[in-house]
């Protein structure tokens, strides 16, 4: 049988647990859900907790294993959930769009077993097991506190535990292969359940569920990829994977213009072809200060004073 070299792989998969937490009315039993990635080399392990298994719960929780194996491997062996392939299994399988997004941004390939193979994630499902043997009949104030008890608890098997590779612990191998891991990001993207390749038009606006969006102007005629987090939305270069602009999510307003969207920036090329915006010139300048003071402040001079800014403008 042959083993994964370091930094090849991880396998990754879920598990459900009942779980007593303590709340304002008493103790309750609730099922939480445990993502567990394994690296395939090493066998070290992390263990993610999530009171639900949406995109954005799938996003987030990659995020935080990733972050306790300290890097990314090439590839990610995944089961055949929603949130990972949109439909089909293993190699014929389709990807979902908003994964695809995620795995790219983060630098790593999927790889989806065929359906009914568990053996094609051993490595986790042995995981899994383990971790479902745990100490849950203890009662967790929280689900933070649940997953501080789960790191430590992986920390101490990771140092006992045999590596059957190497015959060193699974820490110590661990610290080799991390070397060999992909460096996490600086900034960690933002968990997202929806994404979209989206037109800017000649304006330097977007639509995105329902609203008008203004993106950078040097982005007109051009696409962006623009994803929907879970309280902002954010627009991406889709060359770069540069986030360029962020409003908030789900508010009222259909139309949000950020005007600094159309002002020059250390970003500008000479080379770039799309057409500057006009400024806004004096009077428009004066009318935004104006529109920024609020009425109760105006005095009678600062309208006397815009009067005569108009009239020598007309001359």
């Amino acid at each position: 049988m042959r083993e994964t070299p370091p930094g090849a792989q991880t396998q990754s998969d879920w598990m459900d647990v009942s779980i007593r937490l303590r709340t304002d009315s008493g103790v309750e039993m609730v099922t939480l859900y445990g993502f567990v990635m394994t690296l395939s080399h090493s066998r070290k392990a992390a263990v993610i907790w999530s009171p639900r298994m949406d995109q954005l719960a799938w996003h987030r929780v990659h995020n935080e294993a990733f972050k306790r194996l300290g890097g990314v491997a090439a590839v990610n062996r995944i089961d055949n959930l929603k949130t990972g392939v949109a439909h089909g299994s293993g190699i014929w399988g389709q990807i979902n769009e908003a994964y695809a997004a995620y795995a790219k941004t983060m630098g790593f390939h999927f790889d989806p077993h065929q359906v009914r193979q568990p053996n094609q994630k051993g490595k986790v499902e042995r995981r899994v097991g383990v971790c479902k043997s745990l100490d849950f009949r203890r009662v967790f104030a929280s689900i933070e506190e649940l997953q501080r008890y789960t790191d430590e608890t992986m920390q101490r098997e990771a140092v006992v535990r045999k590596c059957p590779i190497t015959g060193d612990s699974v820490h110590a191998t661990w610290l080799k292969e991390r070397e060999l891991l992909r460096p996490l990001p600086t900034t960690m993207p933002e968990p997202f359940d929806v994404i979209k390749q989206a037109s800017v038009h000649k304006d330097c606006t977007i639509r995105f569920e329902g609203r008008t969006l203004a993106v950078p102007y040097r982005y007109a005629y051009k696409t962006v990829e623009v994803r929907g987090c879970s309280l902002q939305i954010q627009i991406v270069d889709v060359n770069t994977g540069e986030i360029v602009k962020e409003y908030p999510r789900n508010t009222k307003a259909l139309l949000d213009i950020d005007p600094a969207c159309y002002e020059p920036s250390e970003h500008d090329s000479t080379n770039d072809s799309t057409p500057k915006p006009i400024p806004l010139g004096t009077m428009a300048r004066h009318v935004q200060e104006m529109a920024a003071t609020g009425v109760v402040y105006r005095s009678i001079d600062f309208y006397e004073a815009l009067a005569t800014r108009k009239a020598s403008v007309q001359k």
